[in-house]
């Protein structure tokens, strides 16, 4: 059985179609690339900065082309011209869809399943062949993309009996998944990168946090020795203000003591004087 090895395009309409943001694109792009020659074209295993650069550079192509998200035309990830690899021509985007879910299961290993109604597909996806050609092409695509469906009961459903109008459960088949499981899931690599940034964001919150305690009591010793400035500086004029009215009190009491010395100073005076003044007639 023919073995499909997807490309920097396929990669890159994945991200787009399933909304990868743009700090897990290379968690991913590390993930596909350690899986390596089990997915990938030989060429792009050889090297990851050229296999980065060139899913980039696809990127860059479908966002030119109008391919953004999930509710994009499919039929914009193939350029112009392109020959399909898998399905008829007239079906390429099938092609290119079934290549989105295939991707879609081997980047979500957790997930064991899809729903998919192939009877509604030909419309959305632009398809114009012929219905029974359209069911050989879809057994095609999940033959080489390893694919198998089951019913609403999980019991294998075999679609070349054909494709009933119904609900399928499309997954990985189980060698191609078991293939899987020896490389390390991406889920456990997010877990682990979270953990990581969480304790670097627990040791810069623990850093700032001292950071602000130590700014914190530089500012409180600087307000307490202020206080304690002022506080002399009150206790200063008011012992001033004390020492000033202590001399006051000082200068009016000595005022008050002079004033009755003066008093009788001036009466002794009187009283000599008239005690002169009688004398002094007597003797005429």
């Amino acid at each position: 059985m023919i073995n499909y090895l997807y490309n920097a395009r396929d990669i890159a309409a994945y991200f787009k179609w399933a909304g990868v943001s743009a700090p897990q694109e290379k968690e991913y792009l590390n993930y596909i690339f350690q899986i390596g020659a089990d997915i990938l074209a030989k060429p792009l295993t050889r090297d990851y900065d050229e296999f980065e650069m060139a899913v980039y550079r696809e990127l860059y192509y479908l966002w030119s082309e109008g391919f953004e998200n999930e509710f994009s035309d499919i039929a914009t990830i193939a350029p112009k011209g392109a020959v399909s690899l898998i399905c008829d021509q007239e079906f390429i985007a099938l092609e290119s869809y079934m290549k989105l879910l295939s991707l879609h299961l081997i980047f979500s290993r957790n997930l064991p399943y899809v729903h998919v109604n192939f009877t509604g597909l030909m419309l959305p996806l632009g398809l114009k062949g012929e219905f029974p050609d359209y069911e050989k092409n879809v057994v095609k695509a999940c033959e080489i993309l390893h694919l198998t469906t089951h019913d609403v009961y999980n019991q294998p459903f075999d679609l070349n009996l054909g494709i009933p109008d119904e609900r399928l459960c499309l997954c990985l088949d189980d060698e191609f998944r078991k293939n899987l499981s020896e490389h390390e899931d991406i889920r456990k690599r997010f877990i682990k990168n979270a953990a990581t940034r969480l304790q670097e964001f627990k040791k810069t919150s623990a850093a700032i946090e001292e950071k602000e305690e130590k700014k914190k009591q530089r500012l409180l010793k600087r307000k307490m020795v202020r206080e304690t400035e002022k506080a002399l500086r009150e206790a200063g004029k008011a012992k001033m203000a004390e020492e000033g009215r202590g001399t006051k009190r000082s200068q009016t009491s000595s005022r008050a003591s002079v004033k009755p010395s003066a008093k009788k100073d001036t009466e002794v005076k009187t009283k000599e004087t008239l005690k002169g003044k009688n004398l002094k007639k007597r003797d005429e």
